[in-house]
Formats: structure tokens, sequence, C-alpha cells
């Protein structure tokens, strides 16, 4: 799990502007993508995954 010092960057922060709305607000987006963290995203992602998944099949949402 340990990020390879080669391939490893610094996540990349940017803005994309919703020119569709009022006042131009901005979206904020972060590429992880090389970051140091996506290993242990993944990890995290493997092991919470079953479980969320499990838990939306029997959750019913009422609007």
């Amino acid at each position: 799990m340990m990020p390879n010092r080669i391939k490893c960057q610094l996540a990349h922060f940017y803005f994309n502007p919703k020119t569709h709305k009022d006042g131009i607000p901005i979206r904020p987006i972060e590429n992880t993508i090389n970051a140091p963290t996506t290993n242990v995203s993944n990890y995290l992602d493997e092991i919470i995954r079953p479980i969320f998944d499990k838990e939306c099949q029997n959750t019913t949402i009422i609007d």
C-alpha cells in the first residue's frame, strides 16, 4: 500500500465555473490520480463498498 515514489504526484486542484447559474459559482475539482492517498482510498473502497451496496438494497428513500 506504499505509494510509488517515482509515479507519485501531488493532487491537482482546479475550479470549473457553472455558467448556467446566476452569479457563475464555481465547482472545486481535485484530481487525485497518482496521489499518495490513492492506494488507501482504493483499499477502503474494497472494504466499505460491499457494506454500502448491501445497505442500499435494504433502504427505501421517501421524498
